[in-house]
């Protein structure tokens, strides 16, 4: 199944959460149920879009940003009937405040080096040599987002030091700098690297991996249908072709 990268879907991942911001003004229309996802996400939506819309008969608009946010998003009442994290640390916060229902695993991702087809670029090939580059401008998450937190584990258990030039909010934010030629490197999620086939990639050994997880706000109409047709072979075909590997 090929993926659809239309222009609804490029403007997503520059808005980001505007979706989420109007929240204050009045909230979203009734007649659109609306799913909190991770950036990590951007690609897939409009398949998993189009099939939830296909199975329910209910207009689904997702909205997108780092999972680390997701927290604060939904007390201050984000109009979210389902959020899908990149990572599980993240839903347990969630669903000890109470906020979601019980989660299901969607899927596991994994990271990976990006870098720039530039001389320092090219003289990246593992984890070791980015670490020790005094030359590469490299950046990666922010610690408070699932890709971050992962890339900060991914450091301590290889032993290795890492000074980055930025440290950016979401993995789209950190993938974009290298896309820009503001940065020749960055750990970024295997999903999100492959959708630019013109970067180079290193594969990082003993890579750490994260495990996307989606749950139904609590209290929200139409989210436990929704979860369903997450949890279906159906969709973890969609996620499949994007890379995704299962749970």
């Amino acid at each position: 199944m090929a993926r659809r990268h239309s222009d609804t879907t490029r403007r997503r991942a520059i808005l980001g959460f505007a979706l989420v911001g109007i929240v204050g003004c009045g909230g979203s229309s009734a007649s659109v149920v609306d799913v909190l996802a991770a950036s990590s996400y951007t690609d897939v939506a409009d398949e998993l879009e189009t099939l939830l819309e296909d199975e329910l008969g209910i207009d689904i608009r997702f909205s997108f940003g780092s999972s680390g946010t997701f927290l604060e998003q939904l007390n201050q009442g984000a109009p979210a009937a389902v959020v899908i994290t990149a990572n599980g640390e993240t839903m347990r916060r969630l669903e000890s405040a109470e906020l979601v229902d019980a989660s299901i695993a969607m899927n596991r991702n994994e990271l990976i080096i990006v870098t720039a087809d530039t001389t320092i670029g090219q003289s990246i090939n593992s984890l070791a040599d980015l670490a020790a580059s005094g030359d590469a401008v490299t950046v990666v998450c922010a610690s408070t987002a699932p890709c971050g937190a992962a890339t900060d584990q991914l450091l301590k258990q290889a032993g290795l030091t890492l000074s980055p030039a930025s440290r950016e909010p979401n993995v789209r934010a950190t993938l974009t700098k290298v896309i820009l030629g503001e940065a020749d490197a960055a750990i970024v999620y295997r999903t999100d690297a492959q959708v630019r086939p013109d970067l180079r990639f290193v594969e990082i050994t003993d890579t750490v991996d994260v495990v996307g997880r989606a749950a139904s706000v609590t209290g929200k109409a139409n989210g436990a249908n929704i979860i369903e047709v997450l949890g279906s072979a159906a969709a973890a075909e969609i996620l499949a072709d994007a890379g995704f590997s299962a749970p």
